[in-house]
């Protein structure tokens, strides 16, 4: 069974334990893909030319922001590897939602693990907004079954 688990950097312990609590390691072949959001810096420079003339950012800062987004990136998969030593690491730019259903669909996934949404927005704990945009998109677009692992609130914890 081929398990495509999806990590944002503050799920990697759920997410574990998810697949190891649901699924027998020796019969599974983990994958662990993070996707670097290329979608906010675009609609941020789209609202600022819609409302304020154009301001490009120097080359040497869009460079160190693009270097900070690899290095978490790469931290990030770094940890995923520490819970999953023989998982495949896939690391890519883009709409998160979009990349891990191609992801999915290129790596002929059987299973997809994401948490509901990011730990940072815990968002309302049930009801149709307890799942965030990219879990939702995902649910719904994904190429095979998906396992919704849902995040502990701080208050009920």
């Amino acid at each position: 069974m081929r398990v495509l688990c999806c990590l944002d950097g503050t799920n990697i312990e759920p997410v574990h334990k998810a697949v190891s609590t649901m699924l027998r390691a020796d019969a599974l072949t983990i994958g662990i893909v993070y996707v670097i959001d290329s979608g906010p810096q675009g609609e941020i420079e789209r609202q600022r030319e819609r409302f304020l003339r154009r301001l490009e950012l120097p080359s040497h800062r869009r460079e160190q922001m693009q270097q900070a987004e690899i290095t978490a990136a790469q931290d990030i998969l770094e940890e995923g590897e520490r819970y999953f030593p023989t998982a495949e690491v896939i690391r890519r730019e883009g709409r998160p939602e979009r990349e891990i259903v191609n992801i999915a669909t290129q790596w002929a996934a059987d299973l997809i693990v994401i948490c509901s949404r990011s730990s940072h927005s815990p968002g309302p704990p049930l009801g149709p907004k307890s799942v965030g945009h990219i879990a939702r998109f995902v649910l719904d677009h994904a190429p095979c079954p998906v396992l919704l692992v849902r995040l502990r609130s701080n208050a009920s914890a």
